[in-house]
């Protein structure tokens, strides 16, 4: 795989949202020690400041750190829950992702990762979800 690589990444809440949301955009990939590491930007629709993401992961472990004008770590381990508290301007909300899917295909050009999980909000059932992460090289 190239270093400079083209991101999409599409998401799905089943009970809330009837349309996937989807960005497409241009980014940074390396390997190291056996974990895949891709770096990439985005720019909301409101021209706020940009975002700044980290992706890590490898078989069976996923997780997102976005660094900006909103900054949050989301962490897909299989099987297992995770949470986390994002710091909001309502104040603190717990949020609880039960990672259920979790799958890695690798391709000489092309490496694409499913997600699939509940997603809880301060402990409460919001939906159940997928993220389809996708890199290719440029």
């Amino acid at each position: 795989m190239t270093k400079d690589v083209l991101i999409t990444v599409s998401g799905m809440q089943f009970d809330i949202e009837d349309e996937p949301i989807e960005l497409v955009t241009t980014g940074t990939y390396y390997l190291k020690n056996g974990k895949h590491y891709v770096l990439y930007e985005e720019q909301p629709e409101d021209n706020g400041p940009v975002t700044r993401n980290l992706v890590k992961f490898c078989d069976g472990h996923f997780e997102m750190t976005k660094k900006g004008g909103n900054n949050s770590f989301l962490l897909f381990d299989i099987d297992r829950k995770n949470s986390t508290v994002y710091n909001t301007v309502a104040g603190p909300i717990q949020i609880d992702v039960a990672t259920h899917g979790l799958s890695l295909v690798e391709k000489e050009e092309e490496i694409q990762v499913n997600i699939q999980y509940t997603l809880d909000i301060n402990y409460n059932f919001v939906s159940e979800c997928e993220v389809h992460f996708k890199v290719q090289a440029r």
